[in-house]
């Protein structure tokens, strides 16, 4: 299997989102219209690439020492099929941790941010050949900070979202739709309920 057949983080965010959603979009390849909130994600992002001052700054206001950082990092993981770039990886105290920026406003951390940015500790371990020891997400309208240990737990679940998405992929199973309330905005519902 080369590079271009690997998963990403996005793939894993999208089918934390929604199962029917992942598979609309990454095995139909039926694309969503952009929307104005991804039209400033990609504005933001294409902005955080040359803002190594204010990551630095950032983790400063949060008291983290930063022994040595690198930002917008393709890396690579043959043993998940993982590749991507990650926003901010950095050692502080000598410990390996994962920063992802996000640029909207939340009170609360989202599961799929979460395990996305599990999957980019994933392949940074592997990449760097030593344990993440925290990853951070961080909600640049909110100013909202999130962190968590990369645990056993949540390094194997995290294992196992890949393995369920690498599934999916392989044998092109539709995952089941589940009515919630993210359906009344999602551009894909038509697919699933029309």
């Amino acid at each position: 299997m080369n590079e271009e057949n690997y998963i990403t983080p996005i793939h894993v965010r999208d089918y934390l989102f929604c199962p029917s959603l992942f598979y609309y979009k990454h095995i139909m390849g039926i694309n969503e219209p952009t929307t104005e909130s991804m039209k400033e994600g990609i504005r933001e992002f294409t902005k955080d690439l040359e803002r190594w001052e204010e990551r630095k700054t950032l983790l400063n206001k949060k008291r983290i020492h930063v022994d040595k950082m690198l930002f917008n990092l393709t890396i690579v993981s043959s043993k998940y099929k993982v590749r991507g770039i990650v926003d901010t990886v950095f050692w502080s105290n000598n410990k390996l941790h994962i920063l992802e920026i996000k640029a909207t406003e939340s009170e609360k951390l989202f599961p799929d941010h979460l395990y996305q940015t599990a999957v980019y500790a994933l392949i940074a371990e592997e990449a760097f050949r030593e344990p993440v020891y925290k990853i951070l997400v961080f909600y640049k309208k909110s100013e909202k900070w999130f962190e968590k240990r990369f645990t056993y737990q949540l390094r194997h679940y995290t294992i196992r979202l890949i393995e369920k998405i690498n599934k999916i992929i392989d044998c092109g199973d539709v995952p089941e739709h589940k009515w919630t309330n993210k359906c009344i905005s999602c551009f894909y519902r038509n697919l699933c309920y029309g």
